[in-house]
């Protein structure tokens, strides 16, 4: 179980990389004309994901050897909360004095890149870990 929710994890995180780098790179460059790739670096963007992709990994296991039957609803709980409790660090950041950018447009930018990794994750999970079928 573990090995599977690590892969997961990894696929999940790799995934959500490349969704956020495609965001970035081809909706919200051309949607708005602004460039933030020396902001929101393309390595940061991948290694984020990936580490949210493990630690929704180890969570999920711990989770559901530790709770059971409830460790699933428990977990996903987490993760969403967590998901959303991310985003008040891009609140708490600024951009360089030098930035003519809309600091607004940076927010825009990063909090749906935020989400990726759960959607990922939540999209990817019944390939390695069917549901029961109901009786």
């Amino acid at each position: 179980m573990f090995i599977r929710s690590l892969l997961l994890g990894i696929i999940a995180g790799l995934l959500a990389g490349v969704a956020s780098w495609l965001y970035q790179k081809q909706v919200y460059l051309e949607a708005t004309a602004t460039d933030f790739a020396t902001v929101v670096k393309t390595s940061n963007i991948f290694i984020g994901s990936l580490i949210g992709g493990l630690l929704a990994a180890v969570g999920y296991w711990l989770t559901i050897k530790i709770l059971k039957s409830k460790g699933e609803i428990v977990f996903n709980l987490i993760f969403v909360v967590l998901s959303f409790a991310s985003i008040l660090k891009i609140l708490s950041f600024s951009l360089p004095p030098t930035s003519e950018d809309d600091p607004a447009l940076l927010i825009g930018l990063t909090v749906p890149m935020h989400f990726f990794p759960a959607l990922a994750w939540f999209t990817l999970k019944p390939l390695f870990f069917p549901a029961k079928a109901a009786e």
